[in-house]
């Protein structure tokens, strides 16, 4: 078995693949009983395959994990990382670095909040939060009635749940529209460098009438890329009022080894679905949570059932009844006592806002998960909620067996005191390459950021992140003192 070299070349094992298939085409023995020992087509993608596994890799994704590993750990200046971000020492991936701790301004569009800056390479990100004021966007025009096969209740609650996502949409670029306007806020180092903020994007909750509710996460472009030796950003608003970021503190970062997933597809399945009830519960607002919960509760239900009837799931697991009893407390307003401490922890936990405030860079680049490349970046907290800033190679998301989008790796946190966190995508920005062979899907690399619910204990020390793909998974320990 041939050994990978110490600084691959994914363009050179291409090349090997298609070396193999031109070979396998002429009808060579040697060629075609490598790729007969691997498939019995003669196709670009089994010489791939047939080169992954002669490097001793399960698959072509897997091999280009790794060799994807192994750039990012080289020394600075020998290469770009996907979307242009540049290497950092060894060992340190893009040396990227974050900057947070701001405090409120009072902006015209309502109450600003600036939790990050990242930066790194040929990008830098703000990402904030707005309260907003009295003003709304326009509202858009009705929409037709059902098509004649949908029944009514069902068309009424899509419709509301289209509205709701467009009034959303309109009211985030509404308000960074607005505060990218160089007469709102400008930005300014500790060097006398100014910045212009660059809409990125933008998401929110809606209330009851679908209306957009709460505070509203944003986006923006810092143009230009703040330098690594400045000593702190400033966002200024036109009433004198000031937020300044400050660079964030690296803590005592651990990963461990790469492990195969402990529970079983089915008590996985069954876990996740309660998490995101819970999610629903935690996010969601008004009659229209309530709805989608009185749809998605009966749905979970009938799922366990048919994993019990199935089999896949052990009799002799709590999981049903937990479940039931979750559904009863979320759609008939149970007592939460009788679930789980770590379930009734996190409703618990989401009636207060006392998170402490911590800014730390993670650093971390894991060893490639079911063949993808994961790199922790920082980690930002605040009182309701805090924020984990990743980079995944390929995108965080993929088309599952029933073309729902999922993620490829998720991340389950708990922290020292037993306490768990739910996550949600709260942004991403995708770098796509054209990758081999020409007809298969775009691969991206993809710069996301994901916010968990509730706030971070107050009383925890240190934190473990669990990065689980379908079959693999990993823990990364981060001390917060």
């Amino acid at each position: 078995m041939p050994e990978l070299p110490d600084r691959p070349d994914l363009d050179q094992l291409r090349r090997q693949a298609r070396e193999l298939l031109r070979a396998a085409a002429r009808e060579e023995p040697s060629a075609v009983a490598r790729l007969r020992a691997v498939s019995g087509r003669v196709t670009l993608s089994a010489a791939q395959l047939a080169v992954a596994r002669e490097y001793g890799y399960r698959s072509w994704p897997a091999l280009k994990a790794e060799v994807e590993r192994r750039r990012l750990s080289r020394p600075a200046g020998t290469s770009p990382l996907p979307g242009g971000d540049e290497q950092g020492p060894a060992g340190v991936p893009g040396e990227r670095w974050s900057f947070g701790g701001a405090t409120a301004i009072q902006t015209s569009v309502g109450v600003l909040l600036p939790e990050a800056v990242v930066v790194g390479g040929v990008h830098a990100t703000l990402y904030a939060s707005v309260l907003p004021g009295d003003s709304q966007p326009p509202r858009r025009q009705a929409a037709p009635g059902p098509p004649s096969r949908m029944p009514l209740a069902r068309w009424a609650w899509r419709r509301r749940l289209t509205r709701a996502r467009r009034r959303r949409a309109d009211a985030a670029v509404t308000v960074m529209r607005t505060l990218a306007r160089p007469d709102e806020i400008t930005v300014v180092d500790d060097r006398g460098a100014d910045y212009a903020l660059r809409p990125q994007g933008g998401s929110g909750r809606v209330g009851p009438s679908g209306e957009p509710a709460g505070s509203r996460s944003v986006r923006f472009w810092l143009d230009p890329v703040p330098r690594r030796e400045v000593g702190w950003l400033e966002l200024r608003g036109q009433d004198g009022a000031a937020a300044r970021l400050l660079p964030s503190a690296r803590p005592a970062v651990r990963v461990g080894q790469l492990t195969p997933v402990a529970v079983s597809l089915a008590e996985r399945e069954l876990t996740d679905q309660a998490l995101s009830l819970i999610e629903l519960q935690l996010t969601g607002t008004g009659e229209l949570a309530d709805d989608i919960l009185g749809q998605r509760c009966p749905a979970a239900l009938a799922a366990m059932e048919q994993m019990r009837r199935s089999g896949e799931l052990d009799a002799a697991s709590e999981l049903p009844d937990q479940l039931r009893q979750l559904c009863a407390v979320l759609t008939q307003h149970r007592p939460a006592g009788r679930l789980p401490a770590s379930w009734s922890g996190m409703l618990d936990a989401a009636r207060r806002a006392d998170g402490p405030r911590r800014q730390l860079d993670i650093g971390a680049a894991l060893p490639p998960i079911d063949g993808v490349v994961v790199l922790a970046d920082s980690l930002i907290s605040g009182s309701d909620s805090w924020r984990l800033y990743l980079r995944m190679t390929p995108g965080w998301r993929r088309h599952g067996e029933d073309d729902r989008r999922q993620a490829r790796v998720s991340v389950y946190p708990q922290d020292d005191r037993g306490g768990m966190y739910l996550s949600t995508l709260d942004g991403s920005t995708r770098h796509r390459d054209l990758d081999e062979p020409a007809h298969e899907e775009r691969v991206s690399h993809e710069v996301l950021a994901l916010r968990f619910l509730p706030r971070l204990d107050p009383r925890a020390r240190a934190l473990t992140l669990t990065f689980r793909g379908a079959d693999e998974e990993i823990a990364v320990h981060l001390r917060l003192e």
